[in-house]
């Protein structure tokens, strides 16, 4: 959380003035008070062997909660979910209240599959884009389905049953990677730009993808604890100068950075889970 927060520092200040709506009765409430409340993703970090540390916040989400309280020009803080004004829990399918919602997602909604180089020719059978999408049902191979590893808020279990995947949700990207490197699960679904990242380290050789990419059929909402059709037009703005401004991708390259640097200490045994 703390390399999180160093980097909001650093980003240039936009002022609150950028969008038109302005915040609704529960952003209001939260101004009065002057503390942002948001429920977000939490799990521990990798750490040395034998010294387990306590859960922080993903520093994905954490990075847009700072941004909104910079927009709002208050503190933020992270609590439970049943305390929070704001709930960022990575990308669902749950659909609520159109006006307690964010129609549009805050993360990426792209995803694509890694799996060991000598294990390709037995899921070519369910690879996203292949050729064997067109056949019909009796066709198709009755193989057994594979096991696939996946971060909580990364992609929904329901999207990769969809898929003909058994998915194991892990508690964080980091710890997807660490059950597939384990051999937990037979394929690892995330971002292309994360798998394109951690396919560059050496150790990662025997690997490759499967298949092209394919859509999370869900978005990252940035949920209101109530419906607030005016809070909600608020954040959808202010969600939208996220990414026009840069700054979504900027969070997108650390996440990405973060993965591939503690994979790397993973492999080399630095740290564990």
């Amino acid at each position: 959380m703390a390399a999180a927060m160093a980097l909001a520092l650093l980003w240039p200040s936009i002022p609150f003035s950028a969008t038109n709506a302005a915040p609704g009765p529960v952003l209001q409430q939260a101004q009065q008070r002057g503390v942002l409340k948001v429920a977000l993703r939490s799990y521990s970090r990798p750490s040395l062997p034998g010294e387990p540390l306590p859960p922080e916040p993903d520093s994905f989400d954490w990075t847009l909660a700072q941004w909104l309280g910079q927009q709002l020009q208050i503190k933020v803080e992270a609590v439970p979910t049943n305390e929070a004004d704001v709930v960022l829990s990575g990308i669902t399918e749950e659909q609520l209240a159109a006006d307690q919602q964010t129609p549009s997602g805050y993360a990426d909604e792209a995803l694509q599959l890694v799996a060991l180089k000598k294990q390709l020719p037995q899921w070519q059978g369910i690879a996203p884009g292949g050729w064997h999408l067109l056949l019909p049902a009796f066709l198709k191979s009755d193989a057994a389905s594979p096991t696939v590893c996946a971060g909580t808020g990364v992609v929904s279990a329901a999207a990769l049953q969809r898929r003909g995947l058994r998915p194991q949700i892990a508690p964080s990207a980091i710890h997807a990677v660490s059950d597939f490197l384990a051999g937990k699960c037979d394929l690892l679904a995330e971002s292309p730009a994360t798998l394109d990242r951690l396919l560059t380290q050496d150790s990662w050789r025997f690997y490759a993808r499967l298949g092209g990419h394919f859509s999370t059929q869900g978005k990252a909402h940035i949920t209101l604890r109530a419906p607030d059709s005016q809070s909600q037009q608020w954040l959808q703005q202010t969600l939208r100068q996220w990414r026009s401004s840069g700054q979504q991708q900027r969070a997108l390259a650390s996440r990405v950075s973060t993965i591939a640097l503690e994979a790397s200490l993973l492999e080399d045994g630095a740290i564990c889970h």
